[in-house]
C-alpha cells in the first residue's frame, strides 16, 4: 500500500513536471513574440515620425508656394 501510494506520486509529480515544461517553452515563446510584436510597433512608430515630419515639410512648401501665388495674382 505504502509503495502504492509513492508510485502514484511519483506518476503525478512526473506529469506536473512535463507539463511545467511545456509550459515553460509556450512563454519563452510567447515572450518571442512579444519582442518581435515590440520591435515591429517601434519600427511603425519610427515610419509614422518619419511621415509626420515629411507631411508638416509638405505642408509648409505648399503654403509658402500658395503664399508665393497670392502675391503674384495680386500684383498682377
Amino acid at each position: 500500500m505504502v509503495l502504492e501510494n509513492f508510485e502514484r506520486l511519483e506518476s503525478g509529480l512526473g506529469k506536473l513536471l512535463d507539463e511545467f515544461e511545456k509550459v515553460k517553452a509556450e512563454n519563452g515563446e510567447l515572450r518571442e513574440a512579444v519582442n518581435l510584436k515590440d520591435s515591429e510597433i517601434g519600427d511603425l512608430r519610427e515610419k509614422m515620425d518619419k511621415l509626420e515630419s515629411e507631411k508638416t515639410e509638405v505642408k509648409e512648401k505648399v503654403d509658402v508656394l500658395l503664399s508665393r501665388l497670392d502675391g503674384m495674382i495680386q500684383n498682377a
